[in-house]
């Protein structure tokens, strides 16, 4: 089997539990603010793809975050972004200004723009709660 190419971009599906059950971070795309995205961006060099993936998430969403483990990743042309499903540690001041939603899977699968990503929080959420 073929080596997997090294991920150049990293990110996360961040959760955080409620009273009402887990609720998922997505972020407003910062090219198309009519999109919502997973927190995710360049690995920067010496960085491991889970330290990019936590820096992403405190820079574009103001929480720190701890990685759990790989979930999936996905490609756009010559861009391959690592995504880990990462639980929710506390806020911090944020160095983007980026809107912020935190909600229950099927709204932040709704909300989402791209495909890939509604299939990855879909497969987080199974994680997180046991189910298939």
């Amino acid at each position: 089997m073929a080596e997997q190419t090294p991920a150049t971009h990293a990110g996360g599906i961040v959760v955080r539990e409620s009273g009402s059950g887990p609720e998922y971070l997505i972020v407003r795309a910062r090219r198309d603010p009519s999109a919502w995205v997973l927190p995710k961006g360049h690995i920067e060099p010496g960085e491991t793809p889970e330290d990019a993936a936590v820096r992403e998430v405190e820079e574009e969403a103001g929480c720190r975050a701890v990685v759990m483990g790989p979930l999936g990743r996905i490609a756009f042309g010559e861009v391959r972004t690592q995504i880990y499903l990462m639980r929710f540690e506390r806020e911090v001041e944020a160095t983007e200004s980026r809107e912020i939603y935190w909600g229950p899977v099927d709204e932040a699968r709704r909300r989402l723009t791209f495909a890939d990503t509604r299939d990855l929080l879909a497969r987080a959420h199974a994680q997180v709660t046991g189910t298939r």
